[in-house]
């Protein structure tokens, strides 16, 4: 097995719905590579973490309290994570040596197993996270060798996937078009001040020029594409039927996931043209076009000033919703993570995950 000291660590962002999961399952086709389901913790204790320098035995059982908790909303779905294990082998690392949160967290990601796919020998670990998106900026300065690969998707094709296939979210467009503003405004600014460490890589791209975008991933991460397997996203197939879920979001979780189990598909790349109404698409146009021209995508409707502000004006309760929804994001980075995993709690019980405490 390859110490987790040497491995390298490196993320994939973007906001959710944006072909994330297929990418992973591509590069976990690499036997260099252990690409890991959204697991959560690495942000989440990352301002806290960052520079303790001595972890103890207090410190891994609230990761892994996390990480438990997370797992009952955003299961790892294709893995196979031992927690208990994991936990004692961590207890017992950090009770031997000094580890950096960046080691800490790599000892972590080593314990998770694909299902099927022998990752002993990985060299190459990485997180793949969405939310994640938001944070770029703290991840880069604390996690300095690492790279990171954002995948953009057209925002029309994007908010209609989260209308079709809302989890545990709103399906308003309006409210999910600005999400995606927000998100990738957020990610393209970085991209411009850390254009060495980014790989920019369109969905649309992947879907149709799949393997010369295999190449670029490839070589960006220092790895051989011959090795990698392109049908990959075919042929990994995921099982969610053992999985215990609140009744409550059942559905959605099931439709979420049977989404994330297809393969790539050149058929739905421009589905939004026809399955949302002309009003809908004229919403993402006003609330996206301006930061989706920077990545190549063009609007449907040329609108007028006037008409776009009127838009905005009849969405405005939805937009603020956004804003508040992404910048509460950002509130909770800096809260103690003891009153970050209460907060949760409180959450997952109003939710169904877990018993009211």
């Amino acid at each position: 097995m390859v110490n987790s000291d040497i491995k390298q660590l490196h993320f994939i962002v973007g906001i959710g719905r944006s072909g994330t999961t297929i990418l992973n399952k591509i590069l976990n086709s690499h036997p260099d590579i252990l690409s890991l389901p959204e697991a959560n913790f690495l942000a989440f204790f990352l301002n806290d973490y960052k520079n303790v320098k001595q972890f103890n035995r207090k410190h891994v059982d609230l990761i892994f309290e996390e990480i438990a908790l997370f797992s009952l909303s955003h299961p790892f779905l294709g893995y196979e994570f031992d927690i208990e294990s994991a936990k004692n082998k961590i207890i017992h690392l950090v009770g031997e040596k000094e580890l950096s949160y960046e080691a800490l967290c790599k000892s972590i990601y080593s314990e998770f197993k694909v299902i099927g796919n022998d990752k002993l020998f990985a060299k190459i670990l990485i997180d793949k996270n969405p939310s994640y998106t938001l944070f770029v900026d703290k991840i880069a300065a604390q996690f300095p060798n690492s790279k990171f690969i954002f995948l953009v998707r057209d925002y029309r094709a994007n908010t209609l996937s989260k209308k079709q296939s809302v989890y545990l979210e709103t399906p308003n467009v309006a409210y999910n078009a600005y999400r995606w503003k927000l998100f990738n405004e957020n990610a393209l600014s970085f991209c411009e001040k850390n254009n060495d460490r980014v790989l920019l890589l369109r969905y649309e791209d992947l879907v149709v020029n799949n393997l010369t975008e295999i190449e670029r991933i490839c070589d960006f991460l220092g790895v051989r594409s011959q090795d990698i397997n392109t049908q990959s996203g075919e042929e990994i197939k995921i099982s969610f039927s053992n999985y215990n879920i609140s009744p409550k979001y059942e559905e959605r979780f099931n439709k979420k996931y049977s989404d994330l189990n297809r393969p790539l598909n050149t058929g739905r790349l421009n589905s939004w043209e026809t399955q949302f109404s002309p009003s809908e698409i004229k919403i993402c146009d006003t609330l996206c076009s301006d930061i989706a021209s920077q990545v190549g995508y063009k609007s449907f409707f040329q609108l007028s000033w006037i008409e776009k502000l009127s838009i905005r004006l009849k969405h405005s309760y939805s937009i603020l919703r956004a804003f508040i929804n992404v910048n509460k994001d950002y509130v909770i980075y800096y809260m103690p993570v003891e009153m970050k995993l209460k907060r949760l709690k409180k959450i997952y019980s109003k939710l169904g995950f877990i018993n009211k405490q």
